[in-house]
Parts: C-alpha cells; structure tokens; sequence
C-alpha cells in the first residue's frame, strides 16, 4: 500500500509537472507560441516558423518565412488563407486553439495543441469548400535551416534528402515520419493515421533555407466538400535519429499490427544470399543449380525465378502457366536444398489477355484526368498490362486461385510480388467500399490464408506491405542520393532486404554494378548475385564467384541490418552504449515495459538479457 501511495505521489506530481510546464498564448494577430519543457514553437499567419530545442538549445529555422498553410480546390490555386480580415481565432481549451482562415467560398481550420501526457505539438486541418473538389491541405515550414539540421526520412530504403523532390505516402515515402537531426538532437515530424491516407512530403532546398511541406490528399475523384486531416506530432529529442524513430516503430507495431510470421525464425532468417535466375527456363536446364551448389551453401540459398512462365516475366499477365521444364527444375533445387522464389505481378493484366474484359472495371485511373495507363505502353500489346486495383474481390480471388494452383502442383517456397509497394490514389474512387490500400494488405492475407506456410516478397517496402511479407527488394537509387539506416531500423524486425531485379551482374556491367553496390552494402542487404544465363557463370567471372563464395563463407554478413535493430533495441536506455545498466533494467522480467522487450516477441525472459548480454561494449 506505501509503494501504491507513493507511486499515486509521483504521478500527481509529474502531472502538476507537464501542466505546469506547458503553455499556448495566442495573440490578438492569430499568432501562437507553444511551449514545452523540450521546445518553443511559434506560428504567424498560420505557418510554423520558429522552433527552437530547449534540451539542447538548438533553433532550427532562420530568417524569413512563406506561410504554408492552405488548400487546393480543383481549378483553383493554392491559397495561404491568412488575411487579417477574415481570419477567427477560438480558444478551445488551456492547450489548444482553432485558427479559421476564410477566401471566397473556402475555409480553412488550423487545430494547434499541445498534449499534455507526451507534450507532443498537434496539428491538424480541416478544409471546408462550398462547391467541393478539396484535392489537398498543406501546412509546413519555410525557413529550415541546412546549416543546423539534415532531413532523415524512410523514402525508397531510407535517406538523407539533399534533393528537391516530391514524396508520396504510402509510396516512396514509406513510413509517415521525418526526422530533422541537429548537432546534438532534432526534432520529428509523424502523423498517427492508421487508414493510410494518401500524404505527401516535399523538400524544397533554397539558398541556406529549405521548406518542408506536408500534404494529406482526399481519396479521388475530389468531390468532398469537407475534409478533416489526419492529427501530425511534432516534438524535440536530444541524441540521435534513433531516439524518434524507436518510437515511431513501437507505434506502428502497436497500431498496424503486422501478421505473425513465424518463418522468420525458421528458413527465411538463414538465407544468406539470393541468386535471381533472370534466364527463361524453356531455353536452360538444371545445370546453374549443379554448378551454384559447388560454390555455396544451397540450404541458405535462395533462388528468385523470373523466366518460369512460357510467357515470360514481362508478358501476358495473368497467364501463370509454367515452362515445361519448370517441375524438373525446382525438383533439382529442391533436392540440392535451395529455396524457390516465383516472380508474379500483384497487379498487371495485359490489354490482349481474356480476362481484360472482366477486370477493365478496376483498372486503376489518373486521379485528375481518369484516363486509363497501360505500363510499357509503346511495347508490343503482349508486353503491356493494365494496373488492376486489389480492392475487387473478383480479382483478389482470381489471383490467389492462380497462384495456389501454382503452389499446389510444385510447392514452391515462396512468391515475390511485383508492384506489391503500389498504392495509387485512384480516380475510380473506392471499389467495393474499399481503397486500394486495404485492397493491398487483404490480397496478402487471403493469399497467405489460401497456401498456409508460403513465405511472401515484394518490391519496395512501405506500411501496406510489410504487414504480411517476409522479404523485401530494395529499390536501386540515384548515386546522387544518399542512403541512410532509417528503414532497416524500422522495418528489420519484420522483413529481410534483398537486391532489386534491375541489379547489374557485376562482371558483365561492372560500372552499373559500382554505381549501386554501396548504398546496397550500407543497407545491409543479403548479397545478390544476377544471372541472365549459365553464362554468368562463366569461371573467368571473378566478381561473381566472389560474392559466392563471400556469402558461402559468412564474410559478408546479411544480416546487417538486423544487426543494427538488436544493437539500438539493446540499449534500452537510451544513452548510446550498450552496458551493465541495460542489463539491469531488463532483469526486472515481468515489469511489463514493452521497452525491455529487447526481441519483440511480447514477453521480457532471459532471450532479452542473452539478447543484451551480445551487444555489450556496442
């Protein structure tokens, strides 16, 4: 009873503490400042123009501002909303106020609060037009300085923007977080939706300035005369990037629930390396596993085929009948004790393919124009394929139906999905009452429920896909952009990372190979080997036979990027060591604190402390 009266204490006096602690003054103009123990922020006419760290005394933005606050109405431009004349400013309680910005027949209503339990800054908008046809609401900084912060983001495997660019959530932005890194903390940006609204983060470096702007984009076709946001989270930290992102990845645990997959501690986490096989398998036979089996470890092997349909890997979809040679084959690696991985497409249905007809209904449309795209629309009809939303069940089951029968007859290993990272805003609007992203991660499931066991890739990752696949192939990015950990911390305890088809074979391309190989190596991914033919294979091919023997031999390590997730989830305190006092606080098995669940398999043992007890000194 002492223990629960003391602990009721505390508690009282932390609240006292954080109300204490945080303030939010408007003035009379609509300008706010907010503060905190850790951060002063101020917004004038709307947009956030000052943020200063007060843990580690860091300002991150400088000199002038353009306010970034405002709405796109279809045939319309995009307004600031701000002027003085029609502005209304409602205090809605000690913590929070309404900003209402008026422009002829539009509004715009800006939610700044404080939360009083994490002191995190809340925003969030909502767009009201008369006529309709809100097509996005836009709030952001104008006036961030690259002299004090750089911009992390998990956008196409993590990086360090230094570009001008456009980024589409959930797409290449792949997880809704920023991360802005000073000298000694930063501070985040994150939103909190779990309906995978559509989003858009844009960096637009100018002079020793850049803005940053986030937008939330209704679903299509535009025709809502009211739309509320999602709420945004900012706050300031002290230390490095891994102290916002940890959070964040303990949020999207929580709050998206990824599908157990127990395979991950099974065959999936003991591949070492991934051959993609890109010759067609009517034109080969068994000999490159023959001679791959002399080099490597097979039962650590994982074989990625794209040649296995007649049609071949570009043609036809959705005709999923094998080459005939295709049972012997995957009978011979099987026997050797290498994994089979098919290449299908999650989406594509070809132009000249019977069932066209049926499925045009859901072929994906532009959002702005409803015009219907073919992808490789100037190659042969066969070659083409339409872009099919996974909401229709019609389809969904078509897929699964193909791809069982598939695994039924030669009982592959796994399926990598082409496109699976696609989700599009599409101009069809929701079919069957869903979004493409719920079309997405219900194709998944159905298609797991269907073959109990299968192992799921898929290209790219992003907050849609990795809820239910076990491999993922990283993007090949511009030697111009600078890769950083971010993903790998936050998506590696649920996904390994593997080299994109479009990787060159190093000896064949060495040039192509060099322009990709770092950014691949500093990810961590598991080496990949391409071959286009028993030709690459040839003994004169001194690159490729080292990489064979490299990752036969353990001397590339594949799991690099899990290795970094057990380091940072090992110092569970946070202070950038791994030592005796992480030890001691996951001792105390049993208290509940997800933190100490050092292997996120929802229980604090002595697998936490092993877990611990191997990254000390890291």
């Amino acid at each position: 009873m002492k223990k629960l009266i003391t602990a009721i204490a505390i508690f009282q006096f932390v609240l006292l503490t954080l109300a204490y602690s945080n303030s939010l003054v408007v003035s009379e103009q609509g300008d706010v400042f907010a503060e905190t123990d850790r951060y002063e922020v101020r917004f004038e006419k709307g947009a956030l123009t000052r943020f200063h760290n007060k843990l580690t005394n860091e300002t991150y933005t400088q000199g002038a501002f353009e306010a970034f606050t405002g709405i796109k109405v279809r045939d319309s431009g995009v307004g600031t909303h701000v002027p003085d004349r029609d502005r209304e400013i409602k205090r809605l309680s000690p913590l929070s106020c309404e900003l209402i910005y008026r422009q002829n027949d539009m509004a715009l209503h800006l939610f700044i609060g404080i939360d009083a339990e994490t002191g995190d800054l809340l925003i969030h908008q909502k767009a009201v037009s008369e006529t309709g046809g809100i097509e996005r609401i836009v709030w952001g900084f104008s006036n961030l300085s690259h002299a004090v912060i750089e911009l992390i983001a998990p956008v196409w495997g993590g990086q360090t923007i230094t570009q001008s660019d456009r980024y589409y959530y959930p797409g290449r932005w792949e997880a809704q977080l920023a991360i802005l890194q000073g000298q000694d903390g930063g501070m985040f940006v994150r939103s909190e939706d779990t309906t995978y609204q559509f989003k858009v983060m844009e960096y637009r470096p100018e002079g020793e300035s850049f803005k940053l702007t986030f937008w939330e984009i209704p679903h299509a076709p535009f025709e809502q005369k009211e739309v509320v946001t999602a709420t945004w989270r900012l706050n300031a930290y002290r230390g490095d990037w891994q102290v916002p992102a940890l959070a964040y990845r303990d949020w999207m645990h929580a709050a998206l629930q990824p599908a157990d997959r127990t395979e991950m501690s099974g065959w999936v986490n003991a591949i070492e390396l991934v051959v993609i096989h890109a010759d067609p398998l009517e034109q080969t036979g068994t000999d490159v596993i023959d001679v791959l089996s002399r080099h490597v470890d097979p039962t650590k092997t994982l074989l990625y085929l794209t040649g296995w349909r007649k049609a071949g890997w570009r043609w036809n979809y959705p005709d999923y009948t094998p080459t005939d040679n295709f049972g012997e084959f995957v009978r011979v690696a099987h026997r050797y004790g290498f994994r089979v991985m098919l290449h299908v497409n999650m989406v594509a249905v070809s132009p000249v393919h019977s069932l066209y007809a049926e499925f045009e209904p859901y072929h994906i449309s532009d959002p702005y124009t409803g015009e219907k795209g073919f992808t490789h629309s100037e190659a042969p009809l066969l070659r083409q394929y339409a872009g099919i939303n996974p909401a229709s069940r019609a389809y969904r089951e078509m897929f699964v139906n193909r791809l069982n029968d598939v695994w039924e007859t030669y009982k592959v290993d796994a399926f990598h999905l082409d496109l699976s990272f696609m989700v599009v805003n599409d101009g069809n609007g929701l079919i069957e009452g869903l979004t493409m992203a719920e079309g997405n991660i219900l194709l998944h499931k159905e298609l797991r429920e269907a073959i109990p066991g299968i192992v799921l890739g898929g290209e790219g990752i992003n907050e849609v896909n990795f809820l239910h696949e076990s491999f993922t192939q990283y993007h090949l990015i511009r030697p111009t952009e600078q890769p950083h950990l971010i993903n790998a911390f936050l998506f590696s305890p649920y996904v390994r990372f593997y080299g994109h088809l479009g990787f060159p074979n190093p000896d064949r391309y060495p040039e192509q190979y060099q322009q990709y190989a770092p950014a691949y190596e500093f990810w961590g991914i598991i080496p990949t080997v391409r071959l286009d033919g028993i030709y690459d294979l040839d003994p004169d091919y001194t690159i490729t036979y080292q990489i064979l023997e490299n990752a036969s031999d353990g001397a590339i390590d594949p799991a690099f990027a899990r290795n970094v997730w057990e380091r940072e989830m090992s110092d569970v305190n946070n202070d950038g060591v791994v030592d005796v006092l992480d030890l001691v606080l996951v001792s105390q098995i049993g208290s509940g604190n997800k933190r100490f669940d050092v292997n996120n398999d929802g229980i604090v043992n002595i697998l936490d402390l092993v877990l611990v007890a191997s990254q000390l000194g890291n």
